[in-house]
């Protein structure tokens, strides 16, 4: 069941995580990473089309099932009251470019497990990436946890990128 939450702006997650975790290069920096992603997407668009080729087709020749998208995409995050309407299209195209790798991912992994069942040795950033997703909040928070998660994960980072004769 659904927490009510409160319809609060929180001033965008672009913007508190600007504040919280300073980006190189001023003001410039956090337009250049826009610019980045949008670029992403202009590459990812027609990987995705010809994704959608290629599923039906392939499979089709080989007399399999194509996989389906299902499971791979959840727009649900443009739900959350609490978000701006710029966050939640940029929540929608994340949605979108996670859920488009996965099922890419998820084509790719049948043809192998089809013709090579080979299993190799797994590096211990293999099993990560598996379980990405288990680090992130819940669909169902609040904006104050929102605002903790990023400055733990600052924290984290910022460790991480410490020396250690500074530690």
């Amino acid at each position: 069941m659904l927490k009510k939450v409160p319809k609060v702006e929180i001033g965008g997650c672009i913007q508190q995580i600007n504040k919280i975790h300073p980006q190189r290069l001023g003001w410039f920096g956090p337009r250049m990473g826009m610019m980045l992603i949008l670029g992403f997407a202009a590459v990812l668009l027609p990987f995705y089309w010809y994704m959608l080729f290629f599923n039906k087709f392939y499979f089709w020749i080989r007399r399999q099932k194509p996989i389906s998208t299902e499971g791979y995409f959840h727009y649900d995050r443009h739900k959350l009251p609490h978000l701006s309407f710029v966050d939640k299209l940029w929540c929608e195209y994340c949605e979108w470019a996670n859920g488009s790798l996965q099922w890419a991912s998820a084509i790719v992994n049948e043809i192998e497990r089809r013709y090579c069942p080979i299993q190799n040795q797994c590096h211990p950033h293999c099993e990560k990436a598996k379980r990405w997703r288990d680090e992130f909040l819940s669909f169902n928070h609040y904006p104050e946890e929102l605002r903790l998660y990023y400055e733990e994960r600052y924290l984290q980072e910022s460790q991480l990128d410490t020396p250690e004769e500074e530690k």
